[in-house]
C-alpha cells in the first residue's frame, strides 16, 4: 500500500476504524493458566465438558425421598424410612419401595427408586423410624436429575468466549483445574515531551507529570493487553523515529500508543528543511513506516494517527492531554486490543443510560464532539448536565470535567445543537451514579 495519508482534513471516526480493522492481527498463541487466575482471559479452545452436573441424581433440599404415587391424595401417609443419605454418601444406596423413604440431606444422592423428594418442614412427624405426611407429591419435586445443570458432550464455551467469575465457578464444577487462553497482546507505550517526568519524582520548574503513560498502562490492562513503557522521548524526529525503530524491530510489540506531538507544531523542521507541516509523531511514523491516517473531525482527538511500522507493528498516535488520550482510547484503540485478543464480542467498559439535558449544547457541523456530564435524579427522571471545561474553552487539556463528570455523550458530526430536555446516550464513566 502507497505512503498515503488518509484523514487530513474532513475524516470521520468511523473512518478510522475501517481502517484499522484491516490491520488487526489476531493472537495465535496460547497458554495454559490455572482458573483462578483466568478472570478476563478469552478461551482459546471450545469448552465441552466430560462430566455431567449433578453427576448423580440428587436432592435439592434436606427432607425424605419417597415415591410420589404412595403420596397422590392429600390425605395422611406413614412411611417407614429405611435409611439415612448425607451428601458425599460413601456407603451402597438401598432401592426404596412402596411404604418407604429415605432422609436425605442437600445434595445427597437419592436412592434408586425415589422419585422425589419432600421438605423435613412439610412432614408432620418424624418418629419411631416413621415419617408422615399429608400432602400430594408431585413427581420430581426437589430433585436434580444427572446433567439437570451442566450435560457432558454439549459445548459449554466457545474458543473466543471471555471468561467471567461464574465461568470459573462452572469451570471448576466439571473438574477444570487449568485452561487454555490465548497470550494476551504485548502494548508498548511511548511519551513524548521535553516536559516529562515521572510521577514520584521532585517536580522541577516548568515540568509536569507523565499523566498519559500510568493512565494508559491501566486502560491497555483493562481492555486486555499487557503494557510495556517503552519511555519518554526527546522531542525530536530522530529520537522518536529511532525508538520507533528499535520497537519495531524488537517484534514483542503487537502494537505501539505513542502520545504527545500529534498537531502541527515549526518542530518538525529538521535542519529548516520544510518537508511537510506534520507534528513530531505522525513525521516519525513516515519516516519509521507508513503513515496512514492523520487528523479527524473529532473533539477531543483531532490530530489522533495510525501507521504501520516498517517491521509490520500498528501504531497508533494520540495527542497529548490526557482527556483526550481516555476518550481516543476508548474509541479506537480498545476494540483494536479486544479484537487482537479473539474475544467473540466487543464489550465496552460501562453501560449507558438515556438522560434528558438540562440546558443547550452546540458544536460544529461535520464534528464529532464528547461532553462530559453529571447525571442526577430530579422527579424519578435522569437528567445530564454538561460539566463545563476550564477557560481557556478546550476539554482536551482540562482533567476536571472528568473528574466531575460521572458520564459522557456524544454529538455525531451530523447535530450542532442539541436543546435542553432533549434525551441524550450516556456512557457512564461509574456504576455508582448518585
Amino acid at each position: 500500500m502507497e505512503n498515503n495519508i488518509r484523514g487530513k482534513g474532513n475524516k470521520k471516526a468511523s473512518d478510522l476504524l475501517e481502517l484499522t480493522d484491516k490491520y488487526i492481527k489476531k493472537i495465535e498463541t496460547a497458554e495454559e493458566v490455572c482458573i483462578e487466575d483466568s478472570i478476563d482471559r478469552i478461551f482459546a479452545e471450545d469448552i465441552i465438558p466430560e462430566v455431567n452436573i449433578p453427576p448423580f441424581v440428587r436432592s435439592a433440599v434436606d427432607g425424605f425421598a419417597v415415591i410420589a404415587e404412595d403420596l397422590s391424595e392429600n390425605k395422611t401417609i406413614k412411611l417407614k424410612v429405611v435409611q439415612q443419605i448425607t451428601a458425599g454418601f460413601n456407603n451402597k444406596l438401598q432401592e426404596i419401595h412402596h411404604g418407604e423413604a429415605a432422609f436425605v440431606t442437600t445434595g445427597a444422592p437419592v436412592p434408586p427408586g425415589a422419585d422425589a423428594v419432600v421438605l423435613i418442614e412439610d412432614t408432620i412427624e418424624y418418629a419411631g423410624g416413621y415419617v408422615s405426611y399429608d400432602k400430594k407429591v408431585e413427581q420430581g419435586s426437589y430433585i436434580s436429575p444427572i446433567g439437570d445443570d451442566i450435560k457432558s458432550d454439549i459445548k459449554l464455551y466457545s474458543k473466543g468466549d471471555k471468561i467471567r467469575l461464574c465461568d470459573i465457578a462452572a469451570l471448576a464444577g466439571i473438574g477444570y483445574k487449568k485452561i487454555s487462553v490465548f497470550k494476551k497482546p504485548v502494548i508498548g507505550i511511548l511519551s513524548g515531551g521535553n516536559e516529562l517526568i515521572q510521577p514520584g519524582d521532585e517536580l522541577k520548574s516548568n515540568k509536569i507529570y507523565d499523566i498519559n503513560t500510568t493512565a494508559l498502562k491501566a486502560l491497555i490492562k483493562d481492555a486486555g493487553g499487557i503494557p510495556e513503557v517503552i519511555g519518554v522521548v526527546e522531542d525530536n524526529t530522530e529520537s522518536i523515529t529511532n525508538a520507533l525503530i528499535t520497537a519495531d524491530k524488537s517484534q514483542k510489540y503487537n502494537l505501539l500508543i505513542s502520545t504527545g506531538g500529534t498537531g502541527a507544531s515549526f518542530l518538525v523542521l529538521d535542519n529548516k528543511e520544510i518537508t511537510n507541516f506534520y507534528d513530531l509523531i505522525p513525521s516519525s511514523i513516515k519516516k519509521a513506516g507508513k503513515l496512514y491516517f492523520h487528523g479527524l473531525n473529532l473533539i477531543p482527538g483531532k490530530p489522533t494517527s495510525f501507521g504501520i511500522l516498517n517491521a509490520n507493528t500498528p501504531i497508533f498516535a494520540l495527542a497529548g492531554w490526557p482527556y483526550s488520550v481516555i476518550i481516543t482510547f476508548d474509541l479506537f484503540v480498545r476494540p483494536f486490543i479486544q479484537k487482537m485478543t479473539n474475544i467473540n464480542n466487543i464489550y465496552k467498559r460501562y453501560p449507558e443510560i438515556t438522560a434528558a439535558l438540562k440546558e443547550e449544547v452546540r458544536s460544529e457541523k461535520g464534528v464529532r464532539k464528547y461532553f462530559q456530564v453529571k447525571i442526577t435524579k430530579e422527579n424519578n427522571k435522569l437528567t445530564a448536565s454538561v460539566i463545563q471545561p476550564p477557560k481557556p474553552p478546550s476539554a482536551a487539556r482540562s482533567l476536571s470535567p472528568l473528574i466531575k463528570a460521572n458520564g459522557s455523550f456524544v454529538m455525531d458530526e451530523e447535530t450542532v445543537v442539541m436543546h435542553a430536555g432533549e434525551e441524550v446516550v450516556v456512557a457512564l464513566n461509574d456504576y455508582n451514579i448518585f
